[in-house]
């Protein structure tokens, strides 16, 4: 997850007043693919003022933010797989595919919450 700096934030503010309506909503600070979404919505548009924007905001970000407006490769992006529950993100659990392969099949299969309980 990305840690901000006020300037950082200060720029994310100015992106989100001149984007488009139909843009805003996906431009928050809580959102952990921001700097993703915004390098998407950089390759999109025309309008120079917000491209400006965002790559003030990618220099900001990093040398590598930055090479991602020009060169777009979704196989580096890094896997945004998180849970987000009341607020607090912490990454997806993945099940290998053996495990699930190797469950018992004589029990009841019970998903209860989410969870897979045997009885």
């Amino acid at each position: 997850m990305m840690q901000y700096t006020k300037p950082m934030i200060d720029q994310v503010f100015q992106i989100r007043k001149a984007a488009p309506d139909h843009l805003r909503a996906q431009i928050k600070l809580a959102n952990p693919e921001l700097l993703d979404v915004l390098a998407d919505i950089y390759r999109s548009l025309q309008d120079k003022l917000l491209r400006e924007l965002i790559q003030q905001l990618m220099s900001m970000a990093g040398p590598a933010w930055l090479a991602l407006l020009e060169n777009p490769a979704p196989e580096s992006r890094p896997n945004h797989s998180q849970q987000i529950y009341r607020g607090q993100v912490r990454p997806a659990a993945q099940v290998p595919a053996a495990k699930i392969a190797a469950a018992p099949t004589h029990h009841k299969r019970v998903i209860y919450r989410g969870q897979l309980v045997h009885s």
